[in-house]
Order: C-alpha cells, then sequence, then structure tokens
C-alpha cells in the first residue's frame, strides 16, 4: 500500500473509504482507513543540476534563488533542513513561508575573482526528519561572469631593441605580447602609439570601460659605414717658386664623414712621399694645411701631382682622393747693364750623380687583406712590392717585420725578405683571431739605408666550420593534458661560433607535433602549445630541437627532451557492447557467474579505476539488485537466485559503469537476460484419464471396423516450444499387425478387424516422450477387453468350425488385380483409338508479306510507312508499335524521289528520327522463380544469391531499387532473416538456420525503377534450407532410463526365428541422413542371434541348447546416413527362463488351416486370366498395325542419303532421342529395318549428330551397349 499513490494531493491525513457487506443478516459498514506515512521516499530536486551566472563585480550579501526540494512524504518525514557543500564564498539562507514551505537563497558571502576561480561547483542537499534520514543532492554551477577588472599588461615594462640602419622598410622589428586576465571583450587588446611616441607605446582592452598599459620601446639604430668621407679644398697655389721657404702653406683642405663612431673617424695622407707634409688646425680637427716640408728644386722635380687621400675607420674601410697639382717656377736669366737692358738665356744639361736620398716606397702604405680561415700552411697572402727611385745597391730592397709587428702574428705569417711575399705560417681560426696587424719595412742597401712602411691589415674570413649549440635553460615536464593552448613548455637558447651566415642560426621541431616555437629575443625561443593533447592518444612526446645554420654546407645539432602528459579524467568509460544478450539456464545454481561486463576507460590510475553497479529497476515489485549482483570491481554479472523459464523468461535493465575521478564519469550498457529452458517438466498424460499408475480399461466390440478409433492418448508439457513437443510411441502391444499409433496426435486406431486367432485381451503400453535433450516420457497402459455381440462359451466356440470372411487376404488381393488389369486394358483401347483418329490439318492461310523502307544502315524500319496525301505530298506515319517496345533507338529515314522520265532522275534526303525514352518497360528478372539452396548452420551475413534484374529503359527509368516484400511467417517477418542490398540485389541470410525447425521459406523480391511514375516487377524466391547430418539418432525402442542396459526375460525353449526384440531409433535430420542402420557392436554368441539391419528386429538364429549361457549381452548401434554418420548404441541383456507350462496365448496363435482355393477365389482366378489375355492381345494387334510397312509416294522419286554410323553398324530397331523438336522434322527411324529415313531434303555439306536407342531398351535405362551416336554428313 503506497500512500503517495492513493493520496497524490499530499495532505497530512489519508484515508481509504471502504464498505464492508455482511450476509447473514445483510448488513453495510463505512470503514475509513487511515494510511499513516513511513518514510520511504528520499527527498529530491526537480533538477538535479543548477547553473548560475554571478557577475565577478558582485557585493557580498547578494541572494540568489535556488530551487526547492521535493519529498512525496508528509509531517517529519518531509524535507526538514538544506546543507550547502563547504565554500568560502557562498552560503545559504533558509526562509520558512507562511504555509510552513523552506525556501533557499544562496548567499554571497566573498567578493569573486573569475581569475582566480572561474567556476564553483556547490553541492546543495535536502535532509528530510524521517528514520532513517534521507536525502537528496543537486549540483550547483556557478559560473562567475568576467568585469573588466584587469588592465592588460606588458611581458616587460621596458624593451630594447637594436637595429642597423638601412633595414628594408616593414622588416619586423620586435613582436610586444600584452594579456589580460580577463575574458571575452574584456581580454581583447588594441596597440597603439602613445601621444609621446618616442616614449611609449600603450594597449587598450575592448572592456565597456578600457583599461590601459603602456611599456617603453628604446630602439637604438647602428650606424653602418655607408657614407665615403668627403675631401674640401678650400684653397690651393697651384704656382711657387722653387725657392719656396719651408713650412710655406701651398693648400688648405677640409675633411668630413656623416656616419658616427669608427665610421665617422677619417684620417688624411699623402699618397706617397713628396716634399710635402699635412699638418692639422688644433682648434679645428678637420681642417689641414699643406705645407713646404723640404726645399724644392724644379731642375729635379718641375712639378708635383699632390694625391691626398681621406680614409674612414669604417668596417671595411672607405675612402676618398684629391689631386693637387703644384708648378715650380725656376729663371735663369743673364742681364746686362745697358739701357735699355737685355738679357739672354741658356740651357744648362746638369747630370746629377745618384745618392741615396730616396727611401723605399710601397704602392699603399695601408692594405687591407681577406684570407679565408684554416687555409693551408704556404698560402700566399699577399704579395708587397716597393719601389726606390735610386740606382745600384741604393735600389736594392729587403722586407722585415717592425717592431710593432705582435709576436703572434709573426708566429702566424712568414715575410719572405727578398719577395716581400707573405705566406700562411701557422693555422688560421676566425674564431680565435679575427684581425692580424702588421708593419713591414722595405730597407734599401744604400750606405745610409732608407725605409719606407706599409701597415697590413689581414682579415681572417669565417668559414662554417662550427656546429651550432642548442642549451634548454628551462623545461617543465610533466604536464596535465588538459593544458591551454600557448602555454610555454620550454625555453631554449642557440648559438654558433661562426660568424656572418655561417652564425646565422634557425630552429625548428618536427612539424607533426602540438607544438610550435616562439622566438622571445635573440636567439631564444619558447615552446609552447600549439594543438590541444591528448594522452589516451600519445601519452609523452619525444620533442627533437633541431638548430641549423644558414652556412654553405649548413650544419646542424639536435637535443631531445621528453614531455610526459599527466591525466585527466576525460574519458567516459567504454563498454565493448552497446547492448549484451546473456542466456542463462533455468535452474541455474544461485551465484553462478553469467557474464563479465568488463568496461575499458583510457585514463590512467584513480580515473581509470572503474566501479560497477545495476541501475535500479523494479520488474513486479522485484528489484534487480534482488535478482542480480555485479561485482563492483571487475563487473562480474551472478544471478542471486534460481530461475525458472515456466515463471520467468527474460529481464531488461543497465548497468553503469563509473570511474573514481574528480568528477567521476560513468556510462552505461543494457543488459538482456534470456532464460533457456530445461527440458525438466515431464509429459503429463491427460486423456486417458487414470489414478496415478493404475491401468486404464477399455472394452470395444469384437466386430470393430479397420480404421476404427480406440482410443487417444493426450499428453501435455509445460517446457518451452522445442521442448514441449510430444511424439507418442507403442512401448509394449501385444499384436503390433492389429494397432497403429499416431506418432503426433496419439490416435490408436485398428489396421485390421479382429479375427479369430486374436486374443481377447489386449495390452497396450503408449509412451510420450517430449522433444528435450536428454528426452522425458510418460506412459500410460490401456488395457483392451474385446466383447462378442452374442456371448457364446469359450468351449463352443473352438469347437465349431470357423466360418471366415469372405474378403479374406487372398480374395481382397485377386478382387485387386483383377480391377487394375481391366483397367489398363480400358486404357490402351481408348488411346488406340485417339491415335488413329488425328490428322494433321494443313495450314491454308498464306505467310503475311510486308513492305519495308530500307534505310541507308540496311535495317528494316518495321514501324513506319509512307502515306500519301496527293499526287505531291506525302506524310510519314508511325504504322506499328511493336508491342509498346523499344527496338531501334533512331531511324536514319533516306527518302527518294524519282521521276518518271527516260532515263529517270532522282534525288534523295535523309532525316534522323531519334527517339525519347519514356518508362514504359518494367525491370525483368532473368528468372521468374528462384530457388535457392542454403546449407543449415550458415554463417549470419552470408550471401545466398545474386537476384539481378534488368531494365531497358534509360537514364533514371533504368536505375533500380531490389526490396524485400514483407511477410511474416511465425510471427517473424521475412526482414529479419534475411536481407538485401538495394543497389546490386544481393541477398543476404541475417540468422543461422536449423532444417530441424525451419525447412524452406517462400516469399517475393520486388524490383523498383527509378522513373515517374515507377514500375515494377517482382520474383519468388524459395529458400530450401539444406539438411547437415548434426542430430545423432535416438533410441526409443526398447526404452530405458538415459544410459541404462535393458533387462529382457525369454523362455529358454523359444523357438528358431521368434522375435526377440526390437530396436527403434529415431533421427530428425532429413530423409536422407535419417534412414537407420542397425547392426551389433557386441553379442554373446554371435551364431544364435540374427539382427535386421532395417527394421531393427532381433531374431533367434537357432534355439536354445544346454551349452548356451544363461545370460546374453547385445550391444546394438543404430547409425544413420549422414556423412559422417552418427550413431547410438543400446545395451540389451537377455536372461533365458526356463518354462513347464505354456500359457493359452501361445495355443491360440497357431494358425488355422483352411481350404486357400474355394469356389470363390477359383471364379477370381479365372476372371483374372481372362482380362489379362484380352489386354495382351490387345496389344499386339498395336504393334502390327503401327508396323506396317508404308506405300512410297509416287509424287517424287526417293532420294537415299547415306548415313554413316560411327561404329559402322546398322540401326537397329530404334527410337530418335533429341532435345530440340527440330530433329524430328529431318530424320525418321524405320522401325523394322533399322534405318534412318531423311524426311525432307537436307543442305549440302550439313553434318548431324542423331542418337538413337532400341526400344527393347527404356529411356531411363540407357547404357553405351544400347545406345547409338551417329554421325550424319550430307
Amino acid at each position: 500500500m503506497d500512500r503517495e499513490y492513493l493520496c497524490p494531493a499530499k495532505p497530512a491525513s489519508c484515508f481509504l473509504k471502504l464498505d464492508v457487506i455482511i450476509e447473514s443478516p445483510l448488513r453495510i459498514f463505512n470503514i475509513e482507513l487511515g494510511i499513516t506515512d513511513i518514510n520511504d521516499n528520499a527527498p529530491h530536486f526537480r533538477r538535479d543540476r543548477v547553473e548560475l551566472d554571478v557577475s565577478e563585480s558582485a557585493t557580498p550579501g547578494e541572494r540568489f534563488s535556488l530551487p526547492n526540494g521535493v519529498d512525496p512524504d508528509v509531517g517529519i518525514n518531509t524535507i526538514k533542513t538544506y546543507k550547502l557543500s563547504v565554500s568560502e564564498h557562498f552560503t545559504i539562507e533558509i526562509q520558512t513561508g507562511s504555509d510552513g514551505t523552506q525556501y533557499v537563497d544562496l548567499v554571497l558571502t566573498k567578493s569573486l575573482d573569475r581569475e582566480q576561480t572561474a567556476v564553483h561547483n556547490l553541492i546543495l542537499t535536502a535532509v528530510d526528519g524521517g528514520v532513517p534520514v534521507r536525502s537528496g543532492t543537486a549540483n550547483i554551477i556557478v559560473r562567475v561572469q568576467d568585469t573588466n577588472d584587469n588592465p592588460p599588461r606588458f611581458d616587460k615594462h621596458t624593451y630594447t631593441i637594436n637595429m642597423t640602419e638601412n633595414t628594408p622598410i616593414g622588416t619586423l622589428v620586435m613582436k610586444l605580447n600584452a594579456s589580460d586576465l580577463d575574458e571575452g571583450l574584456n581580454s581583447e587588446i588594441v596597440y597603439s602609439f602613445t601621444l609621446y611616441t618616442s616614449e611609449k607605446t600603450q594597449e587598450v582592452d575592448k572592456g565597456t570601460h578600457p583599461l590601459l598599459g603602456q611599456c617603453k620601446v628604446v630602439v637604438n639604430v647602428k650606424d653602418m659605414n655607408d657614407n665615403y668621407p668627403e675631401i674640401i679644398i678650400q684653397s690651393v697655389k697651384n704656382t711657387v717658386e722653387e725657392n719656396v721657404a719651408v713650412g710655406s702653406v701651398i693648400a688648405l683642405v677640409d675633411i668630413s664623414d656623416r656616419d658616427t663612431g669608427d665610421n665617422g673617424k677619417v684620417s688624411l695622407t699623402i699618397h706617397r712621399p713628396m716634399p710635402f707634409t699635412i699638418n692639422t688646425s688644433s682648434d679645428r680637427p678637420m681642417h689641414y694645411k699643406l705645407i713646404v716640408s723640404e726645399p724644392l728644386d724644379r731642375e729635379t722635380v718641375p712639378e708635383y701631382d699632390i694625391t691626398l687621400i681621406v680614409t674612414d675607420a669604417g668596417m671595411p674601410p672607405l675612402s676618398d682622393n684629391e689631386t693637387i697639382t703644384v708648378h715650380l717656377l725656376d729663371i735663369l736669366t743673364a742681364v746686362d747693364g745697358g739701357t735699355p737692358a737685355r738679357s739672354g738665356t741658356a740651357s744648362v744639361i746638369v747630370h746629377v750623380l745618384d745618392t741615396n736620398d730616396n727611401p723605399p716606397a710601397f704602392e699603399k702604405e695601408n692594405l687591407s687583406v681577406k684570407i679565408l680561415e684554416n687555409s693551408p700552411i704556404g698560402s700566399l697572402v699577399v704579395d708587397l712590392n716597393a719601389t726606390d727611385l735610386d740606382e745600384g745597391s741604393n735600389s736594392d730592397i729587403t722586407y722585415s717585420y717592425s717592431l710593432y709587428t705582435s709576436e703572434k702574428t709573426q708566429e702566424t705569417f712568414n715575410l719572405n725578405p727578398a719577395t716581400g711575399e707573405i705566406t700562411v705560417k701557422g693555422v688560421l681560426n676566425h674564431e680565435d683571431f679575427r684581425i692580424y696587424d702588421m708593419e713591414v719595412i722595405a730597407a734599401d742597401k744604400g750606405a745610409t739605408s732608407l725605409t719606407g712602411q706599409c701597415t697590413i691589415k689581414i682579415l681572417v674570413e669565417d668559414m662554417n666550420d662550427n656546429h651550432p649549440e642548442i642549451s634548454i635553460k628551462s623545461f617543465q615536464s610533466p604536464v596535465t593534458e588538459n593544458i591551454e593552448l600557448d602555454t610555454v613548455i620550454a625555453v631554449v637558447s642557440v648559438s654558433d661560433k661562426d660568424s656572418g651566415d655561417n652564425g646565422i642560426v634557425d630552429l625548428h621541431i618536427p612539424d607533426n607535433m602540438p607544438f610550435k616555437l616562439r622566438e622571445s629575443s635573440d636567439n631564444y625561443y619558447e615552446l609552447v602549445v600549439s594543438e590541444p593533447l591528448d594522452r589516451e592518444k600519445v601519452p609523452e612526446y619525444d620533442i627533437t630541437f633541431t638548430v641549423t645554420d644558414r652556412g654553405s654546407p649548413p650544419l646542424s645539432d639536435n637535443e631531445t627532451m621528453t614531455l610526459e602528459l599527466l591525466d585527466v579524467n576525460d574519458n567516459v568509460p567504454q563498454f565493448p557492447q552497446s547492448f549484451y544478450t546473456i542466456r542463462v539456464m533455468e535452474n541455474n545454481a544461485p551465484g553462478a557467474l553469467l557474464s563479465s561486463l568488463t568496461a575499458f576507460d583510457p585514463d590512467l590510475h584513480e580515473n581509470q579505476y572503474l566501479v560497477y553497479f545495476i541501475i535500479e529497476k523494479e520488474i513486479a515489485n522485484t528489484s534487480m539488485s534482488m535478482l542480480f549482483s555485479i561485482n563492483p570491481e571487475n563487473g562480474n554479472l551472478y544471478a542471486l537466485k534460481t530461475f525458472d523459464y515456466e515463471i520467468e523468461k527474460e529481464f531488461l535493465f543497465h548497468i553503469e559503469a563509473r570511474d573514481s575521478g574528480s568528477p567521476p564519469l560513468s556510462s552505461n550498457v543494457t543488459v538482456h537476460v534470456i532464460i533457456v529452458d530445461q527440458n525438466d517438466n515431464a509429459p503429463v498424460i491427460v486423456s486417458p484419464w487414470r489414478a496415478h499408475g493404475s491401468v486404464v480399461e477399455e472394452k470395444i466390440p469384437r466386430s470393430t471396423d479397420k480404421g476404427s478409433l480406440i482410443a487417444k492418448v493426450i499428453a501435455l508439457d509445460t517446457d518451452s516450444v522445442h521442448n514441449s513437443r510430444i511424439t507418442y510411441q507403442f512401448l509394449q502391444v501385444t499384436d503390433a499387425t492389429l494397432f497403429s499409433l499416431d506418432q503426433y496426435n496419439g490416435e490408436i486406431r485398428t489396421m485390421r478387424m479382429f479375427s479369430y486367432r486374436d486374443p481377447r485381451h489386449q495390452r497396450l503400453v503408449v509412451v510420450a516422450k517430449d522433444n528435450g535433450e536428454p528426452a522425458l516420457s510418460a506412459t500410460v497402459t490401456i488395457k483392451l477387453t474385446t466383447m462378442e455381440t452374442a456371448v457364446k462359451a469359450y468351449s463352443d466356440m473352438t469347437e465349431e468350425p470357423l466360418e471366415y470372411d469372405i474378403f479374406s487376404d487372398i480374395n481382397l488381393y485377386l478382387v485387386i488385380g483383377l480391377g487394375s488389369v481391366s483397367f489398363l486394358l480400358l486404357i490402351t483401347i481408348l488411346v488406340t483409338i485417339v491415335i488413329k483418329c488425328q490428322k494433321p490439318k494443313p495450314s491454308k492461310a498464306a505467310p503475311p508479306s510486308r513492305n519495308s523502307v530500307i534505310s541507308e544502315r540496311n535495317s528494316t524500319i518495321a514501324d513506319s510507312t509512307l502515306v500519301s496525301n496527293d499526287a505531291y505530298w506525302y506524310s510519314l506515319f508511325l504504322a506499328e508499335t511493336r508491342k509498346g517496345k523499344l527496338v531501334v533507338p533512331e531511324y536514319d529515314i533516306t527518302f527518294t524521289v524519282t521521276d518518271r522520265g527516260s532515263p529517270p532522275l532522282s534525288d534523295n534526303e535523309t532525316m534522323t528520327l531519334e527517339l525519347l525514352d519514356v518508362n514504359d518497360n518494367v525491370p525483368q528478372f532473368p528468372q521468374s522463380f528462384y530457388t535457392i539452396r542454403v546449407m543449415e548452420n550458415n554463417a549470419p551475413g552470408a550471401l545466398l544469391s545474386s537476384l539481378t534484374a534488368f531494365d531497358p529503359d534509360l537514364h533514371e527509368n533504368q536505375y533500380l531499387v531490389y526490396f524485400i516484400i514483407e511477410k511474416e511467417i511465425a510471427n517473424t517477418s521475412m526482414s529479419m532473416l534475411f536481407s538485401i542490398n538495394p543497389e546490386n540485389g544481393n541477398l543476404y541470410a541475417l540468422k543461422t538456420f536449423d532444417y530441424e525447425i525451419e525447412k524452406e521459406f517462400l516469399f517475393h523480391i520486388e524490383a523498383r525503377d527509378s522513373g515517374s511514375p515507377p514500375l515494377s516487377s517482382n520474383v519468388t524466391v524459395h529458400i530450401i534450407i539444406v539438411d547437415q547430418n548434426d542430430n545423432a539418432p535416438v533410441i526409443v525402442s526398447p526404452w530405458r532410463a538415459h544410459g541404462s542396459v535393458v533387462e529382457e526375460k525369454i523362455p529358454r525353449s523359444t523357438d528358431k526365428g521368434s522375435l526377440i526384440a526390437k530396436v527403434i531409433a529415431l533421427d530428425t535430420d532429413s530423409v536422407h541422413n535419417s534412414r537407420i542402420t542397425y547392426q551389433f557392436l557386441q553379442v554373446t554368441d554371435a551364431t544364435l542371434f540374427s539382427l535386421d539391419q532395417y527394421n531393427g528386429e532381433i531374431r533367434t538364429m537357432r534355439m536354445f541348447s544346454y551349452r548356451d549361457p544363461r545370460h546374453q549381452r547385445l550391444v546394438v548401434v543404430a547409425k544413420d546416413n549422414g556423412e559422417p554418420a552418427l550413431s547410438a548404441t543400446v545395451t540389451i541383456k537377455l536372461t533365458t527362463m526356463e518354462t513347464a507350462v505354456k500359457a493359452y496365448s501361445d495355443m491360440t496363435e497357431e494358425p488355422l488351416e483352411y481350404d486357400i482355393f474355394s469356389d470363390i477365389n477359383l471364379y477370381l482366378v479365372i476372371g483374372l486370366g481372362s482380362v489379362s489375355f484380352l489386354l495382351l492381345i490387345t496389344i499386339l494387334v498395336t504393334i502390327v498395325i503401327k508396323c506396317q510397312k508404308p506405300k512410297p509416294s509416287k509424287a517424287a522419286p526417293p532420294s537415299r542419303n547415306s548415313v554413316i554410323s560411327e561404329r559402322n553398324s546398322t540401326i537397329a530397331d530404334s527410337t530418335l532421342v533429341s532435345n530440340d523438336a527440330y530433329w524430328y522434322s529431318l530424320f525418321l527411324a524405320e522401325t523394322r529395318k533399322g534405318k534412318l529415313v531423311v524426311r525432307q531434303p537436307l543442305p549440302k555439306g550439313s553434318r548431324y549428330i542423331v542418337s538413337s536407342i532400341p526400344r527393347g531398351t527404356g529411356l531411363t535405362d540407357t547404357s553405351d551397349s544400347a545406345a547409338s551416336t551417329l554421325q550424319v554428313r550430307i
């Protein structure tokens, strides 16, 4: 009784009104039954998951309404209080309304910060006041909504960047990265320059009230030596006297360079030694004076080309030059003292002897030379060449290092003192020394040696001879698989000792990884997550960092680190199947293991540990947990009780697998438990009724006719359909020739009438056996007593002669024979009359003639004709539709016009008539009936046949779809047994067939085209299940308990040929496989008993002698006809008994001799012989008439064609055998002379193969000795 069901309105008190009627005397009482509530319902929430959105700007004290719990109970058993899981931000307040209903509010106690905790998971518990206390829970999900309370922040406050000038426009200077802890629009950042662009860069988020963040970016532009120095000549004297004083200023020169640093440092020099020098001004460093430093001699050098060279200190250095030409004036004048004074000139040739007054001079006093590092020893660096204007030994020059050349330089390079060649002496390494400075002195061999200096700068160029290096500065492992995208996993630095392109390195990782590299600063990279990670797919990553320089050839190095992923509970448990069908044999033991329902969770550790439980469901007020139990650790499903198929046939419930993660994840699977029937109920005989174990006695008249129903045995079995199929058999019968038993309906009928020899009392033992394994049975004993219509004493009956029925067995056989022969005689006469009266009627109808129109394709257009409208106009009409069949897709019709002149002239015109398809053809199957044989125990899904139809239409009218026309057999649809591919007509079996249950199926397959309207046709499919020999024979007689020995007692005086026992075995397979043969497997004395291999009768081969053992053991095997053969055995133990007195039944079984040739028998024999003689005469006369030789025709002379037999033998009296009626129209076999006659002229060159069979040989008995094969050539 459920108070909540009876009083759904939930009143405080619940009453059930009843009316009680009492008889004798009749009175009515009104009863109100008060139902008191018990705490049988747990509180619950209408929604077990509540989601709230709360702004993080909400102030403490704000309230949020929560749903109330529901408890169908009343009073103290209803909800009394609510509890909230521990939270530092929230609490609950409970308010009670005027009707006593409690309302729950969620109160904010502490300000929220979404950036710290974005989601709060709370559990609200409703607790009632009953005993025991029951509760229900609801999950409260509080999502904190973001407010724009976090300004954007840069990674650094100040960014310093060094760039070289002349960087191309669009080159990335740097990437600023600012982050905002807010979300949504509040975290979207816009970058811009402030008003003080030279100072700061700012970013602004997109919040309602945008917040700013600033950083300072300092860009240092590094100078490149891209400006040549300049020389500006401010003033110059191009002509001076040769006696100009030393120190006189010849020119004023300014120099400049727009570069900065070393690139802007310039120096001014004179190209080669001259009697001039350059002095700088102390107050103006870039202002120079060209002054005379030595006396000038016009006679020696009449003019000077002074080349001024300005050079900066950049790398490489840049230079410029300017040339000043100075002419010397020299006047030798002889002047007289006259007036006017006169003068004269003279040319004086002065040979100047050389003195060592010219020092050696290099072509360039400053050289810059480049050489590749690792150059072989002996490689030429530079070939110095100094010249001396003097002569003789004063011009011989030797080269040497100055004191300012370092020892390292002298150890590395070799200077040839005679030639000035500088070669490599030591190992050059760009990474150790990149620049070598040396000063070479060229000295002549004069008395006072003069010298010249040359400064050489050797630049060692870099080779790509150093592999780049990787250094992992920071590495975070392991990480959780749900790590956010763009999270930094590792920081890596790279370096290369080489310079230039050889020192520029690139870092990369494999492309197939969910990571990417992000350059953070110069040669520093961050490894960040670029794609979601899944530990279940890849539990760890071996990340290989490969660094490659840009040299030629490039060099590389790599470093591998292993990143391990930590598991999170992101996978629900998975069962291998979504639906389990478990078959349980009834009468199972309680606690039996039914199945193991194991789920799999790809997570790890606690996220992988699964707990199994049954989802509660009640069937007939019985919980599933009272019927089944599941091991929560391994999913083993057990039965808690013994099931009975006759009471419970199936159960349907759910199993849930839940992992131990936080929060836990779960999945469930449907389990269908089917109780399988055991043959545990024996048949029960319900008719004829008798007391338990007693004999049923029936009385029947002795004059009962043949086929009369004596009794009907009815048995019932409460097992399943298969096990409850009842078959009936005689276990014992007094006379097996007297009664028959229908094995299916249990009807006992007489096989003949009773004779005087039959005993008065007949005892029948009928066994009703079910179809189970092992088979169970029940027996009933029926004792029949025959009653005479007029009672006679037994003694009188035995003394008087017995009158027998006129229709005894032999009389009946004679009557049947006489009737059969008379019927054959009548049929023979009628057939002869019909054959003689048949006359072929010649056809008088002339074959139809048709006019045809010939096209250019030489094909006859039978569907059209020309019709003249007048003398010169014709119309082309469709003359024949040919039953709607589209025969030709198009016609090329040629119209030819011809006049009647002499000679006639003609012209023609061709028209192409294209026929468009309409859906006028139904799909056609090659056969109208398909017979498909399927071997039983086939595999489900096996291809049975391909039923392909053809549609002569085109396009969509030709596209066919196949399906099975639904038909139910025993409440089973054909679509549950068979499936057809709708595209190609392949027919499949959906289940395994059993010949013993289903022997054949008959259904229809329809093929439907896609035309409009669609046309369809169907074909009948006959599926025949072919039997396999999968059932062994079952011994049904003699009956015995399973596996036990049958014991029989027989008299020792048993005569030879007496029936001892009869073994009967049944086989449920097909006729061929179920043919039983019987054999002795063991026999005590093989000379004493014989066994009929077909009917299983065991008889004595001789009488027993005193030497034969008293106990005889016979083992009979019943073997079926299958391949391989299956068998069953029965053991019969015979015990011989001594008999002194013979039963009266033995005496009554002696046959009564009477005269077989009575008068009526004689008449019947005479009649049968007469009719047989008439039949023989009729047949002989017919043969003689048919064999008369026909007279030859006079209309045409006979023609003879020679027929050569392959065996060179004549054709005996024979009948032509042919599958084609055409051969009968060509040849005729003469029955008397054994000749083959040609019925009509044959074309020359023809060749035929004809077979003949002698008439004495039946068509079904043909053999190589009887049939003849003839080869006929014309």
